[in-house]
């Protein structure tokens, strides 16, 4: 365990609605907040998953980076960044996040599991808690993903995506575009950046979206976010 330095993926674009609601994320910090340091655990988990079986992740706090590869199995390394004074205190917060990885060959889900909210406080201590995942699947299997609060990063895939993320921007490459079929993207508040060929290249607002169609394709992806951006691109990295 030890403290560390945050480093975030971003996309190229500029984030405007980091800049709006900045203001107000400093008023709500509390002195004890700003004293505390930031620890981290890491774990790793590993399941078969055959190619065209699907991956299903369930995450609330925390990035998420998944990877395509040509091996019949998900890899996932999760780490557990946490907020506190002391790393006796950091030891607790770790025991209260769990990470489950269950099933295997055709579906594989993955979430985290926090404590119990309270009715009075729901949201009491949950910044203080967090989950970064790496994570590598077979290229040619389905995703379904649901993020919370984070940034959302996918390369390497063909099979299908869909992808649902409240607060956070989500990164995916198309390393075959000609192999695309669908690509419905949409964010409530936000941008779309694009560098795929008669797409809309950069744009930003209320109700932004990218839609492609392609009859003769076979990859289909769906991309839903309330408060970020979304940025598609082309071929391999």
């Amino acid at each position: 365990m030890k403290v560390i330095d945050r480093v975030k993926f971003r996309p190229r674009a500029l984030h405007f609605t980091l800049y709006t609601l900045s203001f107000f994320c400093l008023l709500l910090l509390s002195p004890a907040s700003v004293r505390a340091d930031e620890f981290t655990h890491t774990s790793r988990h590993a399941a078969r998953l055959f190619s065209y079986g699907m991956l299903i992740v369930d995450t609330r706090m925390g990035d998420v980076r998944i990877e395509g590869w040509d091996e019949p199995r998900v890899e996932v390394e999760a780490e557990k960044t946490v907020r506190a004074g002391s790393e006796r205190k950091a030891e607790h917060l770790f025991d209260l996040i769990r990470i489950d990885l269950a099933g295997q060959d055709k579906e594989v889900r993955l979430r985290t599991i926090y404590p119990g909210r309270s009715l009075r406080r729901p949201f009491r201590g949950e910044s203080k808690l967090s989950v970064n995942f790496r994570i590598k699947m077979p290229y040619d299997a389905d995703l379904t993903l649901k993020c919370v609060d984070g940034d959302v990063r996918v390369t390497g895939l063909v099979g299908r995506e869909q992808l649902r993320v409240n607060y956070g921007d989500v990164e995916i490459n198309v390393p075959d575009v000609y192999r695309l079929r669908s690509l419905d993207a949409h964010t409530w508040i936000g941008y779309v950046q694009s560098d795929l060929h008669g797409l809309p290249q950069d744009s930003a607002g209320l109700r932004q979206k990218l839609l492609f169609q392609n009859s003769q394709g076979r990859q289909d992806i769906l991309v839903r976010v309330r408060m970020g951006g979304v940025f598609v691109f082309g071929g391999p990295e």
